[in-house]
């Protein structure tokens, strides 16, 4: 026992000398890098309306952990910068360590903050050289979310494009979890081509697409997400392939399926991971917010529409026309409440497969070392997250 706790008081005597992060350069995630035109505001029959500020904390926890003194370890958190619906202050990441649940005191840990030129990025927490002991992170960042407005009738008028911007092109291509070219995705990209017609305005399109994926599934209510303080070991999916094959999915899978048949299409759509709360009788409070995951779709001359196939799913029928709004499509006027994390979807397979209903889990955090090794990392580490408002912003 004295063994122990010596060489914890040593561990946190060499961090309480380790060189704090130099957050001031970390500016240059905002200012150095032009920002990307899919995360420019909104255009044409689209419009953003009121923000508001959120400081969002997410609180990672390692089991009893053995670091090699050789190699360096970092735990890697995919954090979303900016988007057409948030922007985030790449000066307010913050980090705090704690050892055995004990805090090292007025130590800020060594965090860099990576952005590639989309705008998608990845914050790198590293942890200090020690042998057998408990690990917790902190990491803390401010977000600005708005409201969306969106006059479906002006963007019926628009036509699809020849040609899509560059930097949407990525976003119709396959990716983790989201595979265009299945052919369960195919079929019912046949189906749907036989209720539209060429001269159907994308707009329309879309919301054919999304209310065909969202109802895709036989069990697609299965319901995931701890509450808002819980700990998770993050989102439960098994990808729009697999789902489609068995006919079981999560809130996400459904997700999933609705972007995956969107890119088969020709549309450019993303997933977007979050805290949200679905249940408005709940007046939107802290503690009804959860993990949780909706799309966007980018539209000619407008940009990206936010959706949420699980509110579709619940609530839109094949009676309910085209050209009529949507509860879970498009304009919001509590789009500000949802709080984004990232577009990211970093799958962890686990290493025995359980039958058809064993899911795997998009992971919110992953061992820098393990990131390409399935089955390694993040099922041992548990999440929870925090939340603060910092209210409505006055322009």
């Amino acid at each position: 026992m004295k063994s122990s706790m010596a060489m914890l008081c040593a561990v946190m005597a060499t961090l309480a000398f380790a060189p704090l992060s130099p957050l001031a350069d970390q500016s240059s995630v905002e200012t150095g890098i032009t920002p990307p035109p899919d995360g420019r505001p909104p255009t044409g029959a689209l419009q953003r309306t009121d923000s508001r500020k959120w400081e969002i904390t997410l609180k990672i926890d390692l089991p009893v952990f053995h670091k090699d003194d050789a190699v360096s370890e970092s735990i890697i958190v995919p954090v979303s910068i900016l988007d057409t619906w948030w922007k985030v202050d790449p000066r307010s990441f913050r980090a705090r360590l704690f050892v055995d649940l004990y805090p090292v005191a007025d130590v800020s840990t060594n965090l860099k903050v990576n952005q590639n030129r989309w705008g998608d990025s990845r914050a790198e927490i590293s942890i200090p050289n020690f042998v057998d002991f408990r690990l917790r992170t902190e990491l803390t960042w401010v977000v600005e979310t708005w409201s969306c407005l969106f006059d479906e009738a002006a963007a019926a008028k628009e036509q699809m494009p020849l040609r899509w911007p560059e930097e949407v092109e990525r976003w119709r291509q396959p990716s983790p979890g989201i595979d265009p070219h299945d052919p369960q995705v195919q079929e019912l990209r046949r189906q749907i081509l036989q209720r539209v017609s060429i001269d159907t305005p994308p707009i329309y399109v879309a919301k054919e697409i999304i209310r065909t994926g969202s109802r895709s599934l036989k069990n697609g209510d299965h319901k995931e997400g701890n509450p808002f303080g819980i700990q998770s070991r993050g989102l439960e999916m098994r990808g729009s392939a697999r789902a489609l094959a068995t006919q079981i999915g999560s809130e996400s899978d459904v997700a999933c399926i609705c972007v995956a048949l969107l890119r088969a299409m020709g549309f450019p759509a993303r997933p977007v991971i979050g805290l949200l709360d679905r249940n408005k009788r709940q007046g939107n409070s802290l503690s009804a917010k959860k993990l949780g995951m909706w799309g966007e779709v980018y539209l000619p001359n407008c940009g990206w529409v936010p959706f949420d196939s699980d509110l579709i799913r619940g609530g839109i029928s094949a009676a309910n026309r085209l050209d009529q709004n949507w509860n879970g499509f498009g304009s919001d006027d509590e789009f500000n409440e949802r709080i984004p994390i990232t577009h990211e979807l970093d799958i962890y397979q686990p290493k025995a497969a359980d039958g058809i209903r064993l899911a795997s889990y998009i992971a919110l955090c992953r061992l820098k070392t393990k990131l390409d090794q399935p089955g390694q990392g993040p099922t041992d580490i548990l999440i929870q997250t925090a939340l603060i408002s910092r209210g409505r912003v006055q322009r």
